[in-house]
């Protein structure tokens, strides 16, 4: 798919139910660092809280009013840290490059020295490619999760 008219949304309360659902996919679940089923009130006040930071940046990323994925980079501690999700009937089609190179953009005209970081599984071989197309380097190796930084 084409660049061409994808854009971020910020995720806002109204969006309760899609993040809700896109989290709780199957796919999703497996290779989230918490693969454990989302519970809906959890979800709601996770989602509550973590708008009202201002080190929390959540975008939906959409094409016309159609969601496609989520992502969002929060501080954790002193880092930032990206995590991201495709809607399952989107997946392969390098939305999740596109995403990510959208929100990095964005949080580096915001914060322009933020350093972001970013995990994946290390069998989520899809997810590494992704990370890697979007400037993401590879830094090391910790078990089963391998950690990347983004270059500017």
């Amino acid at each position: 798919m084409k660049n061409l008219n994808f854009y971020l949304s910020k995720v806002s309360d109204a969006d309760l139910n899609l993040t809700f659902n896109l989290a709780n996919e199957k796919v999703a679940r497996k290779w989230s660092l918490n693969p454990s089923k989302i519970k809906y009130l959890g979800h709601f006040r996770w989602l509550k809280k973590k708008l009202k930071k201002k080190d929390f940046h959540f975008w939906k990323l959409m094409k016309k009013s159609k969601c496609f994925g989520l992502v969002r980079i929060e501080k954790i501690k002193k880092k930032y840290e990206l995590s991201y999700l495709i809607s399952q009937k989107f997946r392969g089609k390098s939305l999740g490059s596109k995403m990510i190179n959208l929100a990095t953009k964005r949080i580096l005209r915001i914060k322009p020295k933020t350093k972001i970081f970013a995990k994946s599984f290390v069998k989520n071989i899809s997810s590494n490619k992704t990370l890697l197309k979007s400037n993401f380097i590879f830094v090391k190796k910790n078990k089963n999760i391998n950690l990347y930084v983004y270059k500017k």
